[in-house]
């Protein structure tokens, strides 16, 4: 059989079955948007595995089964979507009202520690946060040329930047601590 004849065998086996593959989704998602899209993919996956289907396999059956593998995909999708971090996206205007050139508090302690203490300190950072600390703070470079950099939303460099500012005070605390303490029980020493 050739791809014509499949094509038209395809729509002759289906088409009795379309209204009633809407119903079953509609009733599923209570959109008919995705209702559409539902039978849409499930008829698309038909026409891929057509070439496969045996004789004395009902064809609704078949197809419903198809269309229960499509929903069950959206739904592993969706919750996935929902699990994930929730990251804030903003437009690059709202984000531009919001700079400002003066620096802030964490920028001022950067300035305050020697150059090898802010090295040391980003140096043992967890990469993730290793790298948009030096695009960001050390190199200046916007967020959204920070995100092209990296191949990671927006968003993500907002919160990786916060999370290894943070790691970074910490550490940079803890070593002016360990110097105090190491300068004190030095001179008691002597």
């Amino acid at each position: 059989m050739n791809r014509a004849e499949s094509k038209q065998l395809f729509q002759q086996l289906t088409c009795p079955w379309r209204d009633r593959l809407y119903g079953v989704a509609l009733r599923r998602t209570g959109s008919r948007d995705a209702a559409e899209d539902w039978v849409q993919e499930t008829l698309l996956r038909g026409w891929k595995d057509f070439d496969r289907l045996r004789e004395g396999i009902a064809i609704y059956a078949w197809l419903l089964k198809i269309l229960d593998h499509v929903i069950a995909d959206e739904t592993r999708r969706n919750i996935r979507r929902h699990q994930l971090v929730p990251i804030v996206l903003e437009d690059d205007a709202f984000l531009q009202q919001q700079a400002s050139a003066e620096p802030g508090p964490f920028e001022q302690m950067l300035q305050q520690q020697t150059t090898d203490q802010v090295t040391a300190a980003i140096a043992s950072l967890p990469d993730e946060f290793h790298r948009v600390i030096l695009l960001r703070d050390i190199e200046g470079l916007s967020y959204q040329e920070v995100a092209e950099i990296l191949d990671i939303p927006q968003g993500t460099v907002m919160s990786r930047l916060s999370r290894g500012r943070r790691l970074l005070a910490t550490r940079l605390i803890k070593g002016q601590y360990l110097e105090k303490q190491s300068s004190v029980s030095g001179t008691g020493a002597a």
